[in-house]
């Protein structure tokens, strides 16, 4: 129950910072509209509705693509929790930031018909594609699990 526990308020942890970030974004800028930071970072307003760095956001069918992807990787973030030795805490925790992640995108999918993204990091004229909290916490919690992850073997 330990790693259920572990992995459930992790995800929790994320898809509430990730809302909480996108509420305040729909809020306070329109999209498209631009907050400068600092030199290489900006806050801005982009509904994605591609995949990754906006991959296939120009498809008519991307959307209904997209939720049929978040719905088998989440099922497979599941299924390797079941599998997890019950005090692997850092991994518990590691897919918890992707379950949360996902939960958090394939929310936006349904509620907005495209993810909010709204982190932009550059390099002068150089722009990182847009991303937001759980794209953040996907990507942690895999290097999380290519660092820590150890799958439990089976015995006998």
């Amino acid at each position: 129950m330990v790693k259920w526990f572990v992995s459930g308020l992790s995800a929790l942890f994320v898809f509430v910072l990730d809302r909480l970030s996108k509420v305040w974004i729909l809020k306070k800028l329109s999209i498209s509209g631009t907050i400068k930071i600092t030199n290489f970072l900006n806050i801005v307003h982009v509904m994605n509705k591609g995949g990754l760095w906006g991959v296939g956001r120009h498809s008519h069918r991307s959307g209904f693509f997209f939720i049929v992807v978040s719905f088998i990787a989440i099922a497979v973030v599941l299924a390797l929790i079941k599998r997890l030795n019950e005090r692997d805490y850092l991994s518990s925790c590691a897919f918890g930031f992707i379950l949360g992640g996902g939960i958090g995108n394939l929310f936006d999918r349904f509620v907005y018909g495209s993810v909010i993204d709204f982190i932009d990091l550059h390099l002068g004229d150089l722009h990182w594609p847009a991303f937001n909290f759980a794209d953040t916490f996907i990507v942690i919690g895999i290097i999380m699990l290519l660092i820590f992850y150890r799958p439990q073997s089976k015995k006998g």
